[in-house]
């Protein structure tokens, strides 16, 4: 246990700093699936509720199981559906294919743009998380890259045009130097904290509101929570090099997210925001 926690210790200071803020402050805003789960029907019963969690961690088991048999094809996916999820998040105007460009933007600036500020550091990081070939991944980025620069130049266009366009350009640009000057670790672990999962966890409390009590919200999150911990830490109990903790670790947590994503992108923007979208078309029509 001491070889170990001194392992830990010698990391780069700022990137275990990033990393525990990811784990502690970024991933319990996905805690909050199962509330959503209990507004969209799925506690109708606990056998329906049962049969949720079921999926859900099988869902999460079977990317475990298809990274460790395609690991660089998994992370060049968990990339792509990481770029989308964001950017779904963060878009705020347009339809059609404009929302389509701002989500691009949006979430490739974070995914691509990290990854191609800071592609030294950050293919290190890619080796560790596919067994060390790294090359597909980069070859997917580097198209999708290019497809992310067409859309903030889209965006950066309605800019100029539409005022109401003029923070989503602002909030951009100031991603863009946070990225640029901060390391890879570090510039992540901060959107993905103060910008995603603040931004997830307003939304969500503010429309679960209307049907349960901030207690019931703060207990299921909690128990998701302490369960997220608990399997992140066994598993780098049971995997790490005790001299050397740091690939493990970092597996671990992003490939915990990676299995934690998909699942999450289900539920929140398959069934939750399409429900939410109906109803709201619902209400203004009447």
């Amino acid at each position: 246990m001491m070889d170990l926690l001194a392992g830990i210790m010698m990391m780069a200071p700022l990137d275990f700093v990033a990393l525990a803020a990811v784990v502690l402050i970024g991933l319990p805003h996905g805690a909050l699936d199962g509330a959503i789960a209990i507004h969209l029907g799925f506690s109708r019963s606990i056998l329906i509720f049962i049969r949720f969690l079921l999926l859900y961690v099988a869902m999460a088991g079977l990317v475990i199981v298809a990274w460790v048999l395609a690991p660089a094809l998994c992370l060049l996916g968990f990339l792509v559906i990481s770029m989308i999820h964001f950017g779904a998040g963060d878009a705020r105007h347009g339809t059609g294919w404009v929302r389509s460009a701002e989500v691009l933007a949006h979430g490739g600036l974070v995914v691509a743009g990290i990854s191609q500020m800071h592609r030294p550091e950050v293919d290190v990081i890619f080796a560790y998380l596919t067994g060390g070939d790294t090359t597909l991944v980069w070859q997917g980025l580097d198209m999708l890259t290019v497809i992310v620069g067409v859309s903030l130049v889209i965006c950066l266009g309605q800019a100029l045009w539409y005022r109401r366009w003029r923070g989503t350009a602002l909030e951009l640009g100031a991603l863009a130097v946070l990225f640029a000057l901060t390391p890879p670790l570090v510039g992540f672990a901060v959107y993905f904290c103060f910008v995603h999962s603040a931004r997830h966890v307003t939304s969500i409390t503010t429309s679960l509101r209307q049907h349960m009590s901030a207690a019931a919200m703060v207990t299921q999150a909690s128990i998701f929570t302490i369960a997220s911990w608990l399997a992140g830490a066994a598993a780098i109990w049971w995997f790490a090099d005790m001299t050397d903790p740091q690939p493990v670790i970092l597996r671990v947590v992003f490939i915990g997210l990676a299995a934690l994503t998909v699942p999450h992108m289900i539920l929140v923007d398959g069934f939750y925001r399409r429900t939410t979208r109906s109803m709201k078309r619902q209400f203004m029509s009447r």
